[in-house]
């Protein structure tokens, strides 16, 4: 029988996570029945007396704090489990995370990805490294030195880790903490409407195109913020020379290439390609001095920014930076490309064999059909972070005009590029089901 475009009967769940990543992950842990309870940690009480003492008689999860009445009592719960999990900045041993994470029954939830768990880090660049150590990326419910010792991986949780290793990390996570069969990978949601049992999701399986229909009472959106790959709407984007994400260097045949971008990946990319002995023309929007200031400020941290800065200073013309330009056309000649670039109001022809364009993405909230408008609010910082993240509650993460309606890491209102655990929506979204669900009682020490 014909697969293609059949519909499967609906099924229902409790909750339903959308996205894969660092966000919607944790979230499936602890709604699989992994929930958190404080633990006494030196280091935390040293550092946080006050904390500690108010935490130390509390003897349930932590999932079961009204967290409402505690941000209203200057505790974030965000912050709050920055510092548990995080009570210093540099890792010793297990015994300082202040956190601790016992087995109870799970909620019914299904998990769905486009992609295998961890998100856009399947597709970062092969050997991309983060902007943080390791173990500031791991997470609570499995700290990295304790994958490292189960797994005898030869890593160290202080060091800035690659997107090989941190991958490897989050596709351990499902089968560890028997999610397995909570996921489904590979299964991209089309179109979100709502139901009388709350919400309804059409999916379409990424390799045989069938058609999969869903419910649920709680919907958790953490598809993260680069959802749809932006585009540079000129003729020959879609030439077969031309990608628009980049993954190793040996990728890549010729001598000559040209990357379109101005942030980190396109700076990595740039970088890598450089160092392949590739010549390579960086073409951004932004003027030098803006993309200086993020290099200069970053340099003396970041092993891969000092290596940019190296790059740029030393004026090889096998690495030439256009500031202030953008890509008018692409065309296909018999031996190679051309490329014409507007580079400061003056056209420029180059000659290449590969086009890299790395301009970012967006998130996707065009699957939302029927529901009142989302309301957003623009998130910019520092490391080129932007995202329109959605106006939410601040100790649940629920979208404040569609009940039961949460968003996931950085759709979240007011989420900053967050190194130090970052999934810090985990436990206030998975808190908020499990109380409304009758499992734990607001309560406060």
């Amino acid at each position: 029988m014909d697969q293609i475009n059949k519909t499967h009967k609906i099924e229902h769940h409790t909750v339903i996570i959308v996205g894969g990543g660092p966000a919607g992950l944790p979230i499936a842990a602890v709604l699989g029945g992994w929930h958190p309870y404080y633990r006494e940690s030196a280091i935390f009480s040293q550092r946080y007396p006050e904390l500690a003492a108010y935490l130390s008689p509390y003897r349930s999860t932590l999932l079961g704090l009204d967290f409402a009445k505690l941000g209203d009592n200057g505790i974030p719960p965000i912050d709050l489990f920055h510092l548990l999990h995080h009570p210093r900045r540099i890792f010793q041993e297990l015994s300082q995370i202040a956190l601790e994470f016992r087995q109870e029954d799970p909620i019914d939830y299904l998990l769905i990805t486009q992609e295998e768990v961890g998100g856009l880090w399947n597709n970062a660049p092969e050997n991309l490294l983060t902007l943080s150590p390791g173990q500031w990326m791991e997470f609570a419910f499995f700290p990295l030195a304790q994958y490292i010792q189960e797994q005898s991986v030869n890593l160290s949780v202080n060091d800035l880790i690659c997107k090989r290793d941190l991958i490897r990390y989050y596709h351990q996570i499902p089968g560890r903490f028997d999610l397995v069969n909570h996921i489904h990978t590979h299964e991209k949601i089309v179109r979100i409407e709502p139901h009388e049992r709350g919400f309804h999701l059409t999916s379409r399986d990424v390799g045989t195109q069938t058609m999969h229909q869903y419910t649920c009472k709680y919907l958790v959106y953490a598809v993260g913020q680069r959802c749809i790959l932006r585009k540079l709407d000129v003729p020959g984007e879609d030439l077969p020379f031309v990608v628009n994400r980049y993954d190793r260097p040996e990728s890549f045949d010729g001598d000559r290439i040209v990357v379109v971008g101005g942030g980190r990946s396109a700076d990595w990319a740039a970088t890598e390609l450089y160092d392949a002995q590739k010549e390579v023309y960086y073409v951004m929007r932004q003027s030098f001095e803006r993309h200086w200031r993020l290099i200069n400020d970053s340099r003396d941290g970041l092993p891969y920014y000092a290596r940019i800065a190296e790059i740029i200073e030393s004026r090889d013309p096998r690495f030439q930076t256009l500031y202030n330009s953008h890509i008018q056309k692409i065309e296909d000649k018999p031996k190679n490309g051309l490329v014409t670039v507007n580079n400061n109001g003056h056209q420029k022809l180059i000659d290449v064999d590969h086009v890299v364009i790395e301009i970012g993405g967006t998130a996707d909230y065009s699957l939302f059909n029927g529901f009142p408008a989302l309301r957003f609010k623009e998130k910019y910082d520092s490391y080129r972070f932007q995202v329109h993240q959605v106006e939410t509650k601040p100790y649940s993460s629920e979208v404040t005009n569609i009940p039961n309606l949460y968003m996931g890491g950085y759709l979240a209102e007011g989420l900053g590029l967050v190194v130090i655990a970052m999934h810090p929506t985990t436990y206030t979204i998975a808190a908020d089901i499990l109380q409304k669900e009758g499992i734990y009682n607001r309560q406060n020490p």
